[in-house]
């Protein structure tokens, strides 16, 4: 039973984006870099764009795949341009095999596979739900006066119980944090990167 609610959600999901993903997908050019490869992303909707994903596909015996969402930080606006260094030289040595394969858009728009649209909006969603866990841990601490040390520690045995796959940086990013700021200022960025995610497009 719980399968099949599963894959219901995920196959509503994926038609839900399939009527959104009419935006086009930005330009891609890559070649080789020193120490790896370059990826030159050009924005040509006229939506800024928060989000995409670049794979290696069809391939043989090698794989790659890069993705990036700014909703939180600065989106390529329309018309612009960024590059990407990555340490992967195959990337820049078989450019026909690298495709741009989803995009999302501020206005929530979306372009590419359909599948790969909902893996960009499914990693926003862990995102938020990470965030939201964290605020729930740094508010407790802080009502108990816990020391940052205590705190980091807790945080550092609550990501190694969790399953490989389902490790989010972010968790690493705050235990990084707690060793130069307080838990009061972490939690103030953790609010605003809540606010900024359960308000990001398509809605989450």
């Amino acid at each position: 039973m719980y399968a099949m609610r599963h894959r219901l959600a995920v196959g509503l999901i994926i038609a839900a984006v399939s009527v959104a993903a009419d935006a086009p997908l930005p330009e891609l050019r890559t070649d080789a870099a020193p120490g790896g490869s370059a990826l030159h992303v050009k924005n040509i909707a006229s939506q800024p764009l928060t989000a995409f994903l670049i794979e290696l596909v069809n391939y043989p015996g090698s794989s790659f795949s890069f993705s990036q969402d700014d909703v939180l930080g600065t989106p390529i606006a329309p018309g612009g341009e960024r590059s990407i260094l990555v340490s992967s030289m195959t990337v820049g040595a078989v450019p026909d095999y690298v495709k741009l394969q989803a995009a999302i858009y501020d206005d929530g728009s979306t372009g590419g596979v359909p599948e790969k649209v909902t893996q960009l909006i499914e990693k926003r969603k862990r995102s938020l739900t990470t965030a939201k866990e964290l605020i729930r841990r740094l508010e407790k601490a802080e009502s108990e006066k816990l020391s940052t040390v205590a705190v980091v520690d807790e945080l550092r045995q609550w990501s190694e119980g969790l399953p490989r796959a389902n490790r989010d940086p972010l968790i690493a990013t705050v235990q990084s944090r707690l060793g130069r700021e307080s838990i009061a200022k972490v939690l103030e960025g953790l609010r605003v990167m809540e606010r900024r995610l359960a308000a990001s497009k398509p809605a989450l």
